[in-house]
């Protein structure tokens, strides 16, 4: 990518992000606007923006977009990127791409890991061609913070301007669902995308055959 079209796609990011931080609801963790001193560093949601904004410029040149179902507590909640722990962006279990890029940890304690997440870097087996996104891409919790839970129907439909945002950073990349919530969520934004299956509860082995069916198409 050129630098005249990184700095386009720099651009680009703003309306997302600032979608992002104007979502409030009961039961839900903005992790893009809102903090918990008791749980991170001061300024943790700028530095989930920061984390996000870095993460999308290092595959603005993605093939794929792979669409989730909603921020996970271990992962999205405290690295700001979607199945993603903090211990895959900083720290010594960093994942390749990412070293130098200025990930930063907003979490105050020890590095959060999640497993779904490592289940999802470990099928990519290094391929950059895909990035990855929610359905609904805040923190949706159950019964305390640090909990998740499927968002509702009601939920996605607030999130749908947000889906579409960022579906046109990516006007190149092929959709794929992954999960069912994913697959009908983008079908009521007009997009029909192929199935994965999710990697929790026992999906590992079907979504590493999922991803694998796709093509690579590195840069």
């Amino acid at each position: 990518m050129t630098n005249l079209n990184a700095a386009l796609f720099e651009h680009q990011l703003d309306p997302l992000i600032e979608l992002l931080q104007g979502y409030q609801g009961a039961g839900v963790f903005n992790q893009y606007r809102d903090s918990d001193p008791s749980l991170e560093r001061a300024g943790g949601a700028a530095i989930r923006r920061r984390n996000l904004r870095r993460y999308l410029k290092a595959f603005a040149s993605a093939s794929y977009i792979l669409v989730g179902e909603a921020a996970g507590y271990a992962g999205c909640r405290f690295s700001g990127m979607p199945f993603t722990g903090e211990a895959q962006i900083v720290g010594p279990s960093c994942l390749p791409w990412a070293q130098g890029l200025g990930f930063e940890q907003s979490s105050c304690d020890e590095l959060w890991r999640e497993r779904s997440g490592e289940m999802v870097w470990g099928a990519f087996d290094g391929r950059l061609d895909c990035v990855l996104w929610n359905a609904f891409p805040w923190h949706p919790y159950a019964s305390n913070p640090l909990s998740n839970r499927k968002p509702t129907r009601a939920e996605l439909e607030q999130a749908t301007d947000v889906l579409r945002c960022f579906l046109s950073l990516y006007p190149q990349a092929e959709v794929h669902a992954i999960g069912r919530v994913s697959e009908d969520t983008l079908a009521r934004v007009g997009v029909r995308a192929p199935y994965i299956r999710h990697p929790s509860h026992g999906g590992k082995t079907l979504f590493t055959r999922g991803v694998g069916a796709l093509p690579r198409i590195e840069a």
